[in-house]
């Protein structure tokens, strides 16, 4: 195509599509809900999620918003006709920029890009590896977003060559007023952790823990969401220790929102190198946050929005979570402190906002590429200082 969609419309005139796989869906949902509800009360009328059909369109979709199933066809021989299918469906459409979530369809984003001639922007939500095939496609994105500045500053580090196009912009939750952590009186306290089940190397040490808490005679109810290859082996951990009447483990249930909502503590396991959603949310409806450190999100700061243990260390844990169960009025003030660094750092509307000007820059910048040279506006000379 000799011309891009941004030709026929004003730059200021956003149509998104977003490409979105299952895992980032099933990770990301509430997050990119929201993205689609602040664009379509702004500047974007009318946006298009592409996505499989194996997805809950109820968990992610809003009026203003066309649902592209893609692939049509779930069999990797026919991944040629699916790409047609797609293309036709965005020619209707009618887009002026994509937006992929890594470790999403960014290759995809990137063949759609140049048969539609629109500029594609890429979320990156983990720390990636330098000589990954995504770190070569990502070259060609008009702008990368990343989540938090751990993510930033890795992206900016090990791919110096796209440090002007990266873009900071938090992901943003709505804060509830009301903060959970022992909010409902009584005795017993309810932990939750949202994590896959991998191995049991990462729940061993805190189920040992769990156990002498018990011993020592706190009253506690344990949910452990998440399905993997480690869960039959952590079954029967959680049986040898005598904890089933304590402890349970259920595959994720959505939203998941309403679920943190009837906790008091969050447990944050491991550091997966990822931005962590549920954390996010867990700190939005006001639970203390306990667990390992973390260097992704930036969300957790010692004494401040988290209490810290070591993971290899069960005595600590031990001690961790003592704290954390036996000093509850200092848990609460933990969870309010990290609600009140959500409301500072991560509002949706400085997220669409801020994700509205990328768009915007995005395609002005595409637009001006593809004019002749003799068209292209010469840049202006840099004013001098005073």
């Amino acid at each position: 195509m000799s011309e891009g969609f941004t030709e026929s419309y004003p730059e200021t005139v956003i149509r998104p599509v977003f490409l979105v796989d299952r895992s980032v869906f099933l990770s990301y949902s509430a997050y990119i809900r929201r993205i689609l509800v602040g664009l379509s009360s702004g500047t974007a009328r009318v946006s298009a999620l592409v996505c499989p059909a194996c997805t809950d369109p109820q968990a992610i979709l809003c009026p203003s918003v066309e649902r592209i199933e893609h692939p049509t066809l779930r069999l990797p021989i026919f991944w040629s006709q699916n790409r047609k299918v797609l293309l036709d469906q965005l020619l209707r459409f009618k887009p002026t920029i994509l937006h992929t979530f890594y470790p999403g369809q960014v290759h995809l984003a990137h063949w759609l890009s140049k048969q539609l001639q629109l500029p594609f922007v890429a979320t990156c939500h983990k720390k990636s590896s330098r000589w990954s095939c995504f770190e070569r496609t990502i070259h060609h994105a008009a702008k990368i977003v990343a989540p938090s500045k751990p993510i930033a500053d890795h992206l900016a580090e090990t791919s110096p060559g796209l440090k002007g196009r990266i873009e900071r912009i938090h992901i943003g939750s709505f804060v509830e007023d009301h903060c959970s952590c022992f909010s409902r009186g009584g005795d017993v306290a309810s932990l939750i952790a949202v994590h896959p089940l991998s191995s049991l190397k990462i729940f061993a040490p805190f189920l040992n823990a769990v156990r002498h808490l018990v011993l020592d005679g706190f009253e506690v109810m344990v949910a452990i969401m998440g399905v993997g290859k480690a869960e039959k082996a952590i079954r029967a951990h959680i049986r040898k220790l005598g904890l089933t009447s304590v402890v349970t483990v259920v595959p994720p249930i959505r939203p998941m929102r309403s679920v943190l909502g009837g906790a008091d503590v969050y447990l944050h396991l491991s550091d997966s190198g990822a931005f962590d959603a549920q954390l996010l949310e867990a700190m939005a409806v006001g639970l203390a946050v306990v667990g390992v450190p973390e260097t992704t999100s930036g969300l957790l700061h010692d004494s401040q929005t988290a209490a810290f243990w070591d993971s290899h260390d069960e005595l600590n844990i031990y001690g961790c979570l003592k704290n954390v169960l036996g000093q509850r009025e200092k848990s609460r003030q933990l969870a309010q402190n990290s609600q009140a660094y959500l409301r500072n750092h991560n509002s949706v509307s400085q997220m669409v906002d801020k994700l509205t000007n990328t768009y915007i820059q995005a395609q002005q910048h595409h637009k001006q590429s593809l004019k002749p040279p003799d068209e292209t506006p010469a840049s202006p000379l840099p004013s001098s200082p005073g």
